[in-house]
């Protein structure tokens, strides 16, 4: 059964955590898919339409997993993984002249270490 074994609280930080990948995931396949792939081409990314779609593919599963509870141990370990690669992909801050873009980048790295945290305290 789904959240048999979880507190209330663990229940609610699931589906606030995968709510959070779900949404960007519908944003980002539906209105961002060309942006992405010119900055990933910009970036020498090899096969941008191919690694994008399987991060995609990445963060639906993994959002998925964890907001039904359905091996959320496994959901959350893909969504770790999908941070952590499109951190490295996206946020190269250390090539952004602009020291207000430069810092973004920076507040975003930070932002997805805790997100990592998160998501491990659900494993």
């Amino acid at each position: 059964m789904f959240y048999e074994s979880k507190t209330t609280l663990e229940i609610l930080s699931q589906i606030l955590i995968s709510s959070a990948f779900l949404g960007t995931l519908v944003i980002n396949a539906t209105t961002k898919v060309q942006q992405h792939l010119d900055r990933m081409r910009e970036m020498g990314i090899p096969l941008p339409s191919t690694i994008l779609w399987a991060g995609f593919s990445i963060q639906a599963v993994g959002g998925t997993m964890l907001a039904l509870d359905i091996r959320a141990d496994i959901g959350a370990s893909l969504l770790i993984i999908f941070t952590i690669m499109a951190t490295i992909i996206f946020h190269r801050f250390w090539h952004v002249d602009d020291q207000l873009r430069r810092h973004l980048h920076v507040s975003f790295i930070f932002s997805n270490i805790a997100i990592i945290g998160a998501l491990l305290l659900t494993i």
